[in-house]
C-alpha cells in the first residue's frame, strides 16, 4: 500500500478513490451499502419511519458509492421473452415466469416478502443440464447500454461518493439459472456443459460491457460471482475453469477504461483469497471473520493488503447482537487489522433489508459511524 502525503480534508469521492487504488486517505472511508436513491436489492430508506433517526449520519458523514444496474436483457439478449404472472398473497408476493425458448418453455417461480427486501428463488428454470442449452437457443440480439439514468444519477451525487455499476459475471447466469445444489453438483459432473454455457455469456457481457465503458459507466464496478464457485460448495479447480477465464479479461477491460473493480463475495474466502487478488479485484467486500466466514481481517491484510483494498467487515447481525460499546471495540479493532497504510474501507457485511429497524440497530448504527469517525483518521491511533 502506498503512504503519501494526503490533504487534511478529502471529499467523500477523493477518499474513496484513494482507498481503493491502495492509498492512504485522510481517513478511512465508511460506506454503509445504503441506496443513496431508491434501489430494488434493499428496502426503501429514505421513507420507512424506522430509518429517520439514522439517515441524517448517514447522509452527511458516509461516504456514497451509489449502485446502479445498467439492463443488459436476460442472457444479455434483447430476444428473451418471458411471460410472467404475479399472484398476491397475504405475507408475500409470488411471481411464475415463463421463458419460452425455441427448444421449448421453462419454468421458475419467485417469493418476494411483502415487507423486507428478503425473497426466495421456490423454482428454477433448468432442472437438467441439458435446459441450458434451451436458454442458448434463444436467439442473440445484443443489447444496447442505456446510460442517461446511470449519468443523471452521478450529477446529483457529485463529490459525495463514486458511481458503482452492479455488474453479475458471466458464472452468475448459470447459477441463477439453477439450484445451488444443483450447480455445486454440476461443477463436479458437468462442468464442459458449464464452461461452454458461461463462454457464450462471457462473449456478450463482455460486447456489452465495452459499450458500456465507451459511454463512461464506472468508476467503480461491484461484480457478483467468485461467491458462488467457493469451497465449501465448490472446490479452487472448479474456480480456476469457471471464474479466471472470464473474470480476468472483464477486470483488464474496465482497468484499461480506467476503473476500479470491488469483487462481491460472501462466505468462506481463505482457500481462493490470492486467486480473487490474482484475476485483478481492487477490492474485496466482505471479508468476513470466523465464525461466519474463514478468514480475519488481519489474515486478509497480511496476505493481499498490498495489493487490494479490503472493505469491511462488521456482520450485518451485529447491529442487532451487540452493545454499542462492543460495536465500537470491533470497529476500532478491524480498522487497527485492516486500515496501516490504507487500502481499508469500513463496511457493513450487507446493505439494510429490514423494514423495521430496532433501537439497538438505530444506536448501533450510529455509533459504527461515530467509531469510524474517531478510529479511522490518518495517522491511526493506537
Amino acid at each position: 500500500m502506498s503512504v503519501s502525503p494526503t490533504p487534511a480534508t478529502m471529499t467523500p469521492r477523493e477518499r474513496l478513490w484513494a482507498a481503493l487504488n491502495g492509498q492512504q486517505p485522510d481517513r478511512v472511508p465508511i460506506w454503509m451499502l445504503y441506496p443513496r436513491e431508491q434501489y430494488g436489492s434493499y428496502v426503501d430508506v429514505h421513507r420507512l419511519p424506522s430509518y429517520a433517526p439514522v439517515m441524517p449520519t448517514l447522509w452527511n458523514k458516509t461516504d456514497w458509492l451509489d449502485r446502479r444496474n445498467l439492463h443488459a436483457g436476460s442472457f444479455y439478449t434483447a430476444a428473451a421473452r418471458v411471460e410472467t404472472q404475479v399472484e398476491q398473497h397475504k405475507d408475500y408476493t409470488s411471481t411464475r415466469r415463463i421463458l419460452h425458448t425455441p427448444l421449448g418453455d421453462l419454468t421458475a417461480e419467485h417469493w418476494q416478502d411483502t415487507h423486507n427486501a428478503a425473497g426466495a428463488q421456490v423454482e428454477h428454470y433448468c432442472k437438467e443440464i441439458e435446459d441450458l442449452d434451451k436458454v442458448l437457443a434463444i436467439p442473440y440480439e445484443p443489447v444496447e447500454p442505456d446510460l442517461t439514468a446511470f449519468h443523471e444519477a452521478g450529477q446529483r451525487l457529485g463529490d459525495a461518493g463514486l458511481m458503482m455499476v452492479s455488474l453479475g459475471m458471466p458464472i452468475g447466469v448459470a447459477y441463477g439459472l439453477t439450484h445451488p445444489q444443483t450447480f455445486a453438483e454440476w461443477t463436479l459432473t458437468e462442468r464442459e456443459a458449464l464452461v461452454r454455457f458461461t463462454q457464450v455469456m462471457f462473449e456478450r457481457e463482455y460486447a456489452f460491457l465495452r459499450k458500456a465503458l465507451e459511454q463512461g459507466a464506472g468508476p467503480v464496478f461491484f461484480t457478483v460471482g467468485t461467491e458462488f464457485v467457493a469451497p465449501p460448495m465448490c472446490s479452487p479447480a472448479a474456480f480456476d475453469a469457471l471464474i479466471t477465464p472470464f473474470d480476468a479479461p472483464i477486470f483488464e477491460l474496465i482497468h484499461r477504461y480506467g476503473g476500479r473493480v470491488i469483487v462481491h463475495h460472501h462466505g468462506r474466502i481463505a482457500a481462493i483469497l490470492e486467486r480473487i487478488a490474482d484475476i485483478g479485484a481492487d477490492g474485496i467486500q466482505p471479508i468476513e471473520e470466523p465464525p461466519v466466514g474463514d478468514c480475519t481481517m488481519a489474515e486478509a491484510k497480511r496476505r493481499i493488503g498490498d495489493r487490494v483494498c479490503l472493505v469491511g467487515s462488521v456482520q450485518y447481525d451485529d447491529f442487532e447482537r451487540l452493545t454499542p460499546d462492543e460495536m465500537e471495540a470491533l470497529v476500532r479493532r478491524q480498522i487497527q487489522d485492516a486500515a496501516p497504510g490504507g487500502g481499508m474501507i469500513l463496511a457493513p457485511t450487507a446493505g439494510p433489508y429490514a423494514a423495521h429497524l430496532t433501537p439497538r440497530h438505530q444506536e448501533n448504527l450510529l455509533r459504527f459511524v461515530e467509531a469510524g469517525l474517531k478510529w479511522g483518521r490518518y495517522p491511526l491511533r493506537g
